[in-house]
């Protein structure tokens, strides 16, 4: 599978690690996107053994040429939430299945664009909720899977 992150903020660094380190195998970062230049260059020094000439970068202007340069299958959005929608809905028609940070928009009027977009394509959006997944919170469901409480 083949990924794109737009966002390369501190919550992009999750997606990126997992598809360039945990799934590498299987899975492969062909794109960064961000409005910071020097947060993608950071983000792309970070990716252990980039392939080729390692992971291209694009400011956020350029998001629908990497998308169509790169062609990936999912486009991760982590951008301000305010910005999510954008994102979504251009990946949607570009052919593209996205994975969003929560939440996935910030009011009702882009809500109905991005279900629209969704119905319109037959691709899907993913909303993750990944804070469940800090070790205190992890912590708390293993003792209530066990009883404990």
């Amino acid at each position: 599978m083949k990924y794109v992150i737009v966002g390369t903020g501190a919550r992009h660094q999750m997606y990126r690690k997992a598809i360039t380190a945990t799934y590498g195998e299987s899975h492969e970062l062909v794109g960064l996107c961000d409005s910071n230049a020097g947060r993608l260059a950071l983000s792309a020094e970070s990716i252990p053994d980039a392939k080729g000439n390692g992971v291209p970068t694009y400011l956020s202007d350029d998001f629908a040429q990497m998308v169509s340069e790169q062609k990936p299958d999912t486009v991760v959005v982590t951008t301000p939430d305010f910005t999510h929608d954008q994102y979504i809905v251009a990946a949607l028609r570009m052919g593209c299945n996205v994975m969003t940070e929560k939440p996935m928009t910030t009011d009702l009027e882009r809500l109905r664009a991005i279900l629209d977009a969704q119905r319109e394509t037959g691709k899907s959006v993913t909303v993750t909720f990944n804070y469940r997944y800090t070790p205190a919170r992890t912590q708390v469901k293993d003792l209530l899977m066990s009883g404990a409480i």
